[in-house]
């Protein structure tokens, strides 16, 4: 991964605007940068900056894991443009003020540069505070992807915020949710290589998409922040909830952009080949059934979390020698049987020629649902030790999962 030339300039124009936040700006509270190895003798791939003063100096306080120090503004500026114009990749810089304004720079892993810029909290509806009531110096600014854009309609239309644009206190965890599954949908078009006409628009099909947050979520984002125009489809099987986005694409003006199927996950066949394919909590087989949606149409990337699973369970064999004292015991043998579902899909998903990622994408405290398994395209079908991996896995427990029967595996 390396910065390539064309983006310096992208790259020197982003750390500027940083530069001046940091070094200029009166509501300077923190900064952070993390580069891609160790920079320079007993350095570290990460450092951070913050104001302090000494005496009656202004100092800037560089934190690395290998040194605490004050420096001058000349001197931190310095060095700081030092370690950007070294051979060292920049991969991340975070600078926040006290007033809740904010940048966040990314080099991505074919070497854009993007820089997302946070507005103060006062000119944001969902954060907005009371009108007497001190900046805090020193918050720490969440970098919420619906951050990064005026989304101020889009929640108010999805009801995750009320009529005044702030987020409802019931709508909290929903919000935190599709805004770090948004984070993992861009985490998989960043490992895509390019598309062969970038203009052309990104095809994202979600399957079982219910009330739709994370459709509507998804698409706003991509065409705001990331600049590429987004056609949507959602398919789920009930009328009343399909009914219920069609009307808020009308909302929201996109309903020749965002369509919504009747139709079960198995049955539904796209007019065009989808790009990203989601899934959000589909219920046992049903995530099975949007895997294997998307490896069937060539997706170029799957993103899903799944929900409860409940088909493997049922297949494990109790006296299984030598796991027979887990599967007496009700509880673990759930859980045990949640866990490789998901590494049968995972491993499956590699089978088909994907790279498959599993993470935990929310905070178990809000729900234990909480893996996604983030899949890319990346070789043909079949290759490297992928097939032996699996079969190994299916020998060792005994049982053939549903995906892998759906997709003619075995």
């Amino acid at each position: 991964m390396l910065v390539q030339t064309q983006y310096r300039p992208q790259m020197h124009a982003a750390l500027a605007e940083i530069s001046a936040l940091v070094f200029d700006s009166p509501l300077f509270s923190s900064a952070s940068f993390r580069f891609r190895d160790p920079v320079g003798p007993g350095e570290n791939a990460a450092l951070s900056i913050r104001p302090v003063t000494v005496g009656a100096e202004p100092f800037w306080q560089v934190v690395r894991a290998s040194e605490t120090a004050n420096r001058t503004r000349s001197q931190c500026k310095k060095r700081l443009w030092e370690l950007a114009n070294s051979a060292n990749v920049l991969l991340e810089a975070h600078a926040a003020a006290s007033d809740g304004s904010a940048l966040h720079l990314r080099t991505t892993r074919k070497g854009h540069v993007l820089l997302q810029r946070v507005r103060p909290a006062a000119a944001r509806p969902e954060a907005a505070p009371a009108p007497d009531a001190p900046a805090p110096a020193h918050d720490r600014v969440k970098d919420y992807p619906l951050r990064r854009f005026d989304s101020a309609r889009l929640l108010v239309a999805l009801g995750i915020a009320g009529a005044d644009g702030v987020v409802k206190p019931s709508m909290q965890a929903k919000f935190r949710q599709v805004n770090q599954f948004l984070a993992q949908i861009d985490a998989a078009l960043d490992e895509l290589p390019p598309r062969k006409d970038p203009s052309a628009p990104l095809r994202v099909v979600d399957c079982g998409c219910g009330k739709a947050y994370l459709s509507f979520a998804a698409k706003a984002y991509l065409e705001a922040v990331r600049g590429v125009a987004v056609h949507l489809c959602g398919v789920d099987r009930k009328e009343g909830v399909v009914a219920s986005c069609r009307r808020v694409a009308e909302a929201l003006e996109c309903a020749d952009t965002a369509t919504f199927v009747v139709s079960d996950i198995a049955a539904f066949k796209p007019e065009t080949p989808p790009d990203v394919v989601l899934s959000l909590h589909a219920c046992d087989t049903a995530t099975d059934e949007a895997i294997a949606f998307g490896v069937e149409n060539g997706a170029r990337a799957i993103v899903s979390a799944p929900c409860c699973q409940h088909a493997l369970q049922k297949t494990l064999d109790p006296q299984l020698r030598p796991h027979r004292a887990i599967l007496r015991n009700g509880i673990l043998r759930e859980r045990l049987a949640d866990i490789l579902t998901d590494a049968f899909r995972a491993q499956i998903l590699r089978v088909k020629g994907y790279r498959a990622t599993v993470v935990e994408f929310v905070d178990p405290e809000a729900t234990a649902r909480n893996l996604l398994i983030r899949a890319v395209r990346v070789s043909r079908p079949g290759t490297g030790t992928a097939v032996a991996d699996y079969e190994d896995l299916r020998e060792a427990w005994g049982v053939t999962p549903y995906l892998a029967t759906r997709l003619g595996i075995g």
